[in-house]
């Protein structure tokens, strides 16, 4: 059975839309981190930051947009258990990804244990980023979460 998310625009759903800027932004931000690792230049450190802050902020309505289309997606199924660990993946990452940006907030190069613990954080964030955008991916191709019903030109003309 085929299921709509709540949250439309124009007729489309609204969250696979905004979560491109915060799926790209925050694993580029672990890419110049391993940079800054290995070039020691702070340019690459503060590309980290600024992509950390923006896909945070980013995050932000794809988060509310998406408890808004879990909320619609019907309990006691498949799709629900999916849901589940998508947020639950995705929540993670947030939280993980927050932290790293708190750590390194205010430093221009990072050395000792901020370096370890916000690279390993957004290690870590990544990991549960792509985790969870697999579980993303699973709802809409798998389960057609926020996808339109399809119907069958055949079975309309028989009508």
């Amino acid at each position: 059975m085929k299921q709509r998310g709540k949250l439309r625009f124009l007729g489309h759903p609204v969250h696979p839309a905004v979560t491109h800027f915060p799926m790209a932004l925050l694993p580029v931000s672990f890419l110049g981190d391993l940079l800054g690792i290995w070039t020691d230049a702070s340019f690459w450190w503060s590309f980290s930051i600024y992509n950390l802050a923006i896909g945070l902020v980013l995050s932000l309505p794809a988060l509310i947009t998406g408890m808004i289309d879990f909320m619609a997606i019907p309990q006691e199924g498949s799709a629900d258990r999916v849901a589940m660990r998508h947020m639950i993946m995705i929540i993670t990452a947030i939280i993980l990804y927050t932290c790293s940006f708190f750590i390194r907030f205010g430093v221009d190069i990072l050395s000792g244990w901020r370096l370890m613990s916000s690279v390993s954080l957004s290690l870590l964030g990544l990991i549960f980023l792509l985790i969870g955008g697999w579980f993303g991916g699973q709802l809409v191709y798998r389960y057609a979460v926020g996808g339109e019903p399809i119907h069958d030109k055949s079975e309309s003309e028989k009508s």
